[in-house]
């Protein structure tokens, strides 16, 4: 059976250590043993969750020295900003998987600082950052000097709040007639009429794999990324900034947000206070000012160097699951 790896393990494991895992090299240093779970002797890293067989089977043994790793605030699962079936995916796994492996972790990996001040474990704790392995855009798109600026937001399921946020933004610039597109990814419409007009673009939501393939082909101007203040987005990681960036554009972010994360406005980033005003106000100055963003895409690119390291990440896990002491 192929296995069918999570986002978050590609991008917190199999990005930088899949040519250790079986099934790619002969001579593995590491035993794929479900979709999101792996093996070296007596050591066992499951990502967020895998099939109850995978991991009945790694709790069962009683010698094994348990790495968990969670993306996801899952202390702040009951947010009512996020939607309806979310809560309920994450509230079952908090109640199963989650609190098992908790239980009996050595070390619990976590995505963010927030994150990890949320957990319940006697493990010790440890933070990483994500991986994207792709190659950067030229960012030579951004220097067009006519046409529609192109604005994309990448959430899905869990990022409703953001696109609430985001629809009477889109709303009032199309309406005060902004040259601009807006795309979004969704297999449903959900910007009720404004769906209609032909400068709203949705993109239907593809495989993982077949998602990364594209992001890079696209030619998006801007991204937009607002966090609205609730308890589940206060843990969100670095993950979307790469990801915009890896799309070929800069973004705009929610203010208080992204300071914290060495964004600054101007140089690698635009960042706009958390209403509606301040947003549609920023996508206005900059369809003004759109000679700006190709310097801003290049400080973009600078922090992504920074922040997506590979070989950080590939030796956290040479010291932590291959060889040393947990």
């Amino acid at each position: 059976m192929p296995y069918k790896a999570l986002p978050t393990t590609d991008l917190y494991f199999l990005g930088s250590m899949g040519d250790l895992v079986s099934g790619v090299v002969r001579r593995a240093q590491v035993t794929r043993i479900g979709d999101n779970s792996f093996r070296v002797g007596s050591r066992y890293l499951v990502v967020r969750r895998d099939r109850d067989e995978v991991v009945d089977r790694i709790l069962s043994d009683q010698a094994a020295e348990i790495i968990y790793l969670i993306d996801d605030d899952l202390s702040a699962a009951d947010d009512p900003s996020l939607p309806e079936g979310y809560r309920e995916r994450l509230a079952a796994l908090k109640a199963g998987q989650y609190r098992k492996l908790l239980d009996r972790a050595a070390l619990v990996v976590a995505s963010s600082d927030k994150v990890a001040a949320g957990l319940s474990t006697k493990a010790d704790i440890r933070t990483l950052h994500p991986y994207w392995a792709g190659t950067l855009r030229t960012g030579k798109h951004l220097t067009a000097k006519a046409g529609p600026l192109d604005l994309v937001h990448l959430g899905t399921g869990s990022h409703g709040a953001g696109f609430d946020f985001l629809k009477p933004v889109i709303e009032s610039l199309l309406a005060g007639g902004a040259d601009i597109r807006f795309h979004y990814y969704g297999n449903e419409p959900r910007l009720g009429a404004l769906d209609d007009d032909p400068r709203i673009v949705r993109h239907g939501l593809k495989s993982w794999r077949r998602y990364k393939a594209a992001l890079g082909r696209r030619h998006f101007h801007l991204g937009l990324y607002p966090l609205p203040d609730t308890p589940f987005n206060a843990g969100r990681s670095i993950n979307k900034i790469l990801e915009y960036t890896l799309a070929g554009c800069p973004a705009i972010y929610s203010a208080d947000w992204g300071r914290a994360r060495d964004l600054v406005h101007g140089e690698n980033a635009f960042l706009a206070e958390d209403t509606v005003e301040a947003w549609g106000q920023a996508v206005r100055d900059i369809v003004a000012e759109r000679d700006r963003l190709p310097a801003v895409y290049e400080g973009a690119a600078a922090h992504y160097r920074r922040f997506n390291d590979r070989d950080a990440q590939r030796l956290f896990w040479l010291e932590t699951l291959v060889g040393g002491n947990l």
